[in-house]
């Protein structure tokens, strides 16, 4: 198996780009949670989470959305 495996599984790979957003801005653990909320294989998280260095770069789909783009942490949300 390669290490830079092939970007078959789309939900897979924006639910990687949203949890290294939250591995930048909070902390591996809420990182963890949330992929494996999103039903990322644990391998994949393990690997993501060890080496998020050498993971692929968000696509411009990804770059643009709002999952991947964090409200600064001291913005409360309208209710």
């Amino acid at each position: 198996m390669h290490a830079r495996q092939r970007r078959s599984d789309e939900s897979t790979a924006n639910a990687v780009a949203r949890g290294l957003n939250i591995l930048a801005v909070r902390d591996a653990v809420q990182a963890r949670r949330y992929m494996e909320f999103k039903g990322v294989p644990s391998r994949v998280i393990d690997r993501v989470l060890g080496q998020p260095d050498v993971c692929r770069k968000p696509t411009a789909a990804q770059l643009v959305s709002e999952a991947i783009t964090p409200f600064p942490r001291n913005v409360r949300m309208p209710r």
